[in-house]
């Protein structure tokens, strides 16, 4: 058993076992942290005050999309592709799935050394119905060390309540990012979003986690909170959310505002894939999404 069976990027969310904690996990995880505490001082004896390792390995991610998407409009101009073309294309996709190994490994590396550096920055809340939120506001964000039974990530979906009601932990599961991978490749693999006895940690000044489900959803219902809202998302169209990745091409999504909505603030804005022809999104449905992503921007939601 891990310690580590989930951490989502923008929440830091460790997600834990609670009553099942014994030797063998304390074990685990002392041995991550000292691993973790050993490479953070050899990182640090080289330089002070270093580039996080994972925004160098997303620049070289979109440096490989870029060349990527120049073969790909060549394609579609001319009609194909030369053999060397081809050949270059497929080193490319294994380059940026190489990357992309690379920063889930970096990245939890940088959460753990940052819960074990300011642990005091972080709660736990432990999950019933009226914290269904709390999975919400991690929606389409790439999940590290919750892996599918083909060895690639998952992240969290849900069930869709076409009545607009307050989504139930049971509407939540893991599915495998490699569902949108090519015929060839696919996994269409799945597990149930398991809740018993299980906690999540995230950062403490999240102040719409600290709400119950439905307290979040009234707190979003005045018209003078959502026109406020609606001028700050706005002020990000267009800027990529490096939270947020695309399942496959492994860039930031985009911040994008429908072209007809109903003018109602859940219906309004979604994050999109920027590679061309890519059509991967992302529905910030919920106000717990929208504040995830005020979050991730202003280092504050909607409230």
């Amino acid at each position: 058993m891990g310690f580590i069976e989930a951490i989502f990027s923008a929440g830091a969310i460790v997600m834990k076992a609670i009553r099942t904690v014994n030797q063998v996990t304390k074990n685990y995880i002392a041995r991550v942290v000292d691993e973790v505490v050993q490479e953070r001082a050899r990182e640090n004896q080289v330089t002070p005050s270093p580039t996080p390792v994972t925004v160098n390995i997303q620049i070289d991610i979109k440096n490989i999309d870029l060349e990527e998407t120049e073969l790909e409009k060549k394609r579609a101009r001319d009609g194909l592709l030369k053999r060397t073309e081809l050949e270059k294309l497929q080193e490319l996709k294994k380059q940026r799935e190489d990357k992309f190994e690379q920063w889930q490994k970096a990245k939890t590396e940088e959460v753990v050394a940052e819960q074990v550096k300011n642990p005091d920055r972080y709660e736990t809340s432990f999950l019933n119905n009226d914290k269904a939120h709390i999975l919400q506001f991690h929606m389409g964000q790439v999940v590290l060390e919750k892996q599918c039974g083909c060895g690639r990530p998952m992240f969290l979906q849900h069930k869709n309540r076409p009545d607009g009601s307050l989504l139930m932990l049971n509407d939540f599961f893991w599915s495998c990012i490699g569902y949108y991978n090519h015929a060839n490749t696919q996994c269409r693999g799945t597990q149930n979003f398991s809740t018993q006895d299980i906690g999540l940690m995230h950062k403490a000044n999240v102040f719409e986690l600290k709400l119950s489900n439905a307290e979040l959803s009234q707190s979003f219902t005045p018209k003078n909170i959502q026109i406020t809202v609606v001028d700050r998302v706005r002020q990000h169209l267009k800027v990529e959310n490096s939270d947020v990745l695309c399942p496959i091409h492994h860039v930031p999504m985009v911040l994008r505002e429908k072209r007809n909505h109903s003018d109602v603030v859940i219906d309004m804005f979604y994050l999109q894939c920027p590679h061309l022809g890519c059509q991967q999104l992302v529905k910030l449905k919920s106000a717990a999404q929208i504040a995830a992503f005020l979050h991730s921007k202003e280092g504050r939601g909607i409230l």
